[in-house]
């Protein structure tokens, strides 16, 4: 019974330490994927620090920039770069939640544009505001 009980023990020890290597592994695999999306935000200099939430908020304004690119279908050169907005924003949360939000869809549809089905649009509403701090 003792060398039974000392087998279970050890058995039990066993599993439950996957627990935390999963989640090692998991956190691992979280953080080099912001390190890749990092790699992909043009104009952040390689020695700047960037949290999740900013390097997550330069993204999207980094696609929003691509959207407002691709919807002006212009040529090379007619647009301004992106420029990577690395200072703090003060109150930025505050002023969002005091403007109304904008409603992206419900301006009629111009030529060649579709109605979107399903989703609301929020993303692009979330781009639209960290385009226009």
């Amino acid at each position: 019974p003792a060398r039974l009980e000392a087998l279970g023990g050890r058995l039990g020890r066993r599993r439950g330490s996957a627990g935390p290597k999963k989640e090692r592994r998991r956190t691992e695999s979280i953080n080099s994927a912001f390190a890749e999306l990092r790699e992909c935000i043009p104009n952040v200099p390689a020695d700047t620090k960037l949290s999740k939430i900013k390097t997550l908020r330069l993204a999207t304004s980094y696609i929003a920039y691509l959207m407002e690119v691709l919807a002006k279908d212009s040529q090379p050169g007619d647009t301004e770069g992106f420029k990577a907005e690395l200072k703090k924003a003060d109150g930025r949360e505050n002023k969002r939640k005091r403007e109304p939000q904008p409603d992206v869809y419900s301006q009629p549809l111009g030529h060649g544009e579709k109605k979107l089905k399903g989703r609301t649009g929020w993303p692009q509403q979330v781009w639209a505001l960290e385009l226009n701090p």
